[in-house]
C-alpha cells in the first residue's frame, strides 16, 4: 500500500532540505578549497616578488626593485622632499676574481654590503645594482652633510677584509648627488651620483666626491666629445700623422711615431690627451686603437723597412686579448713583427705587474720590440723595472726645460741615459727642440732623439716626402753648432 499524500510530500520536502544542505555543505567545501588555494597562490606570488626584487647573493634590492624606488621619489615627491643618492663601487675588485677567485668575491660583496648597511641604516632603499657598484637612498633631514656619508662608507670599505682565511684590500670610491624630489627625477640624480663616483676615482681611488655644477658642465662637455667621437669614428674621420725619430749619432732617420690626430673640426679643438681618456672612459678606446694599428700597419707596408711606433693605452693594454689582438693585425698587414714597437707608460707596468709582464714577453717572443713611454713622470722608484724585459724607454721632454741652464739637470739626464744602457735598453729622448740640445744628448750618449727640430708631425703624404729627402743624408748635423748654442753646452757641463 502506498503512502499517504501528506506523508510523501513530508519525505520529499526532507530529501530536497537534506539535498539543498548538503549542495551548501559542499559548496563551502569547494569555496575553502578555492580560498586556501587562492591564499596560497597570492602567498607564492609574494614570494616570487621578493625574489624578483632581491639580489640573490647579498639579499640588498636589485636594480630593478631600485628603478622603482627611483620612481617613487617623484610619484610621492611632497613626502620624500630633498633626498641624497649614493651611488659606489669597489676599487680592485676584479684583482680579487681574478686572483683569489669568484667565491671570494661573492663573499666579499656580501661583506661590503654588511659594512656600508651599518652607515646607511636610515636609507628608504640600498641596492647592489650589479656586479660590484651600490646604490642607495637616504633622506636629507640635514642632521648629516651629505659627504659624511661618503666619507663614512670610504673608511669602513677601506678597512681590510678577511674573506676565507684571505686578507683582502679593496677601496671604495663614492659619489653622491643632493636633489629634490620636487624638482629633480630620481635617475637623474642617480646619474649625478654615477658623474660624481667617476670623479671620485679619477682623483685618487677609494675617496668620495659631491656632484656639483663643475662636474655638472664637465660632464656635459665629455657627453659631447663621446658623441662627437662616434660620429667620427663612424665616418673615420681620423688620421695618423708621423714624426720622425733620428739616431743620435749619425743624424740619420731611423724610425717614426704614428700619433692619431681628428679630422672633425669640433674635435681638433680638444687635445689628443682628452679624447684619450673620454675614449678610455667610455669604451671607445677599443675600437680606435684597432684603427689606429691597423693604420700604422698599412702604412708600415708602405715604408717597406722604416719601424713605426704606436703608443697603446693602458685600457687596450690591459685586455686579456691585447697580444692576440696585435698578432691578428701582424697576419693580416703580412708585417714582419720586428718593424712594429708598441709604447706603453709606466702606470701600465705597476698595475699588474704578473700581468703585464707576461704580455711584454709574449709580444718580444714574436719580435715586436716594446719600449717604455714618458719615462719619469710617473713613479719615484725604479724597481719596478726589474720585472721587466724591455727594449728601450723615452725620456719624458720635461726633463729638458733646465738642459742648458742648470748642470743639475744634465746629470739627471746622463744618469737616466746611463740607467737605461745598464738594463740593456736604448734611450730616445722626446721634445728636442734646438740643435745644441741634440748635440748635448749625442755627446750623454743618447740613442734616438725626437722633436720638433728633428721633425714635426705630418700626415702621411707630407711624411713620404720628408722621407724621401731624408734618405739623402742626415736629418741635423749636431757638430756644426753656433756662438749661442757653444755658450748653452757650455753652460750646461
Amino acid at each position: 500500500m502506498g503512502l499517504p499524500a501528506s506523508a510523501l510530500l513530508q519525505w520529499v520536502s526532507v530529501a530536497l532540505a537534506c539535498l539543498a544542505t548538503a549542495f551548501v555543505i559542499i559548496a563551502a567545501y569547494r569555496s575553502r578549497g578555492r580560498r586556501k588555494r587562492y591564499e596560497r597562490v597570492v602567498e607564492e606570488c609574494e614570494e616570487l616578488r621578493v625574489r624578483l626584487s632581491r639580489d640573490a647573493l647579498t639579499g640588498l634590492m636589485n636594480r630593478a626593485a631600485f628603478d622603482v624606488a627611483l620612481d617613487d621619489l617623484t610619484s610621492d615627491a611632497p613626502r620624500c622632499g630633498t633626498v641624497v643618492i649614493i651611488f659606489f663601487d669597489l676599487d680592485r675588485f676584479k684583482d680579487v676574481n681574478d686572483t683569489l677567485g669568484h667565491k671570494v668575491g661573492d663573499n666579499l660583496l656580501v661583506e661590503v654590503a654588511r659594512r656600508a648597511g651599518t652607515v646607511l641604516a636610515d636609507s628608504s632603499a640600498f641596492a647592489r645594482l650589479g656586479g660590484d657598484e651600490f646604490a642607495a637612498i637616504l633622506p636629507h633631514d640635514g642632521s648629516r652633510r651629505p659627504e659624511d656619508y661618503g666619507r663614512a662608507i670610504a673608511e669602513v670599505i677601506n678597512e681590510p677584509f678577511l674573506i676565507d682565511g684571505h686578507r683582502v684590500d679593496v677601496a671604495a670610491s663614492v659619489g653622491i648627488a643632493v636633489g629634490d624630489a620636487l624638482l629633480d627625477d630620481g635617475h637623474e640624480l642617480l646619474r649625478r651620483a654615477d658623474v660624481a663616483m667617476y670623479e671620485a676615482k679619477g682623483s685618487g681611488r677609494g675617496g668620495y666626491r659631491v656632484f656639483d655644477d663643475m662636474l655638472s658642465g664637465r660632464q656635459m662637455r665629455e657627453s659631447a666629445i663621446r658623441a662627437e667621437l662616434n660620429k667620427a669614428m663612424a665616418e673615420q674621420a681620423f688620421e695618423l700623422h708621423y714624426q720622425p725619430i733620428a739616431d743620435a749619432r749619425t743624424g740619420l732617420l731611423s724610425s717614426v711615431e704614428a700619433l692619431l690626430r681628428p679630422q672633425s673640426r669640433a674635435l681638433r679643438e680638444v687635445s689628443i690627451e682628452k679624447i684619450i681618456s673620454v675614449a678610455e672612459a667610455s669604451g671607445q678606446i677599443m675600437p680606435l686603437t684597432d684603427w689606429t694599428l691597423d693604420t700604422a700597419l698599412r702604412t708600415i707596408e708602405a715604408f717597406g723597412s722604416l719601424p713605426v711606433a704606436v703608443n697603446i693605452s693602458p685600457v687596450y693594454f690591459r685586455r686579456q686579448d691585447f697580444v692576440h689582438r696585435v698578432i691578428q693585425r701582424l697576419v693580416a698587414s703580412g708585417t714582419r713583427p720586428e718593424l712594429l714597437t708598441i709604447e706603453v707608460t709606466e702606470g701600465v707596468l705597476i698595475a699588474d705587474i704578473a700581468a703585464a709582464r707576461q704580455s711584454i714577453d709574449r709580444l718580444r717572443e714574436i719580435g715586436v720590440r716594446v719600449f717604455l713611454d714618458d719615462f719619469g713622470t710617473g713613479f719615484s722608484s725604479l724597481s719596478y723595472l726589474q720585472h721587466f724585459e724591455l727594449d728601450g724607454l723615452k725620456l719624458d721632454k720635461s726633463f729638458l726645460r733646465e738642459l742648458g741652464d742648470k748642470k743639475k739637470a744634465t746629470q739627471i739626464i746622463r744618469s737616466i741615459i746611463d740607467f737605461g744602457h745598464s738594463l740593456d735598453m736604448q734611450v730616445v729622448v722626446e721634445g728636442v727642440e734646438s740643435d745644441w740640445q741634440g748635440r748635448l744628448l749625442q755627446l750623454l750618449g743618447c740613442d734616438y732623439l725626437q722633436g720638433y727640430d728633428i721633425g714635426v708631425p705630418m700626415p702621411l703624404a707630407e711624411f713620404s716626402a720628408f722621407r724621401e729627402q731624408a734618405a739623402a743624408g742626415p736629418l741635423r748635423d749636431f757638430g756644426a753648432l753656433g756662438a749661442e748654442a757653444a755658450e748653452r753646452l757650455k753652460r750646461a757641463g
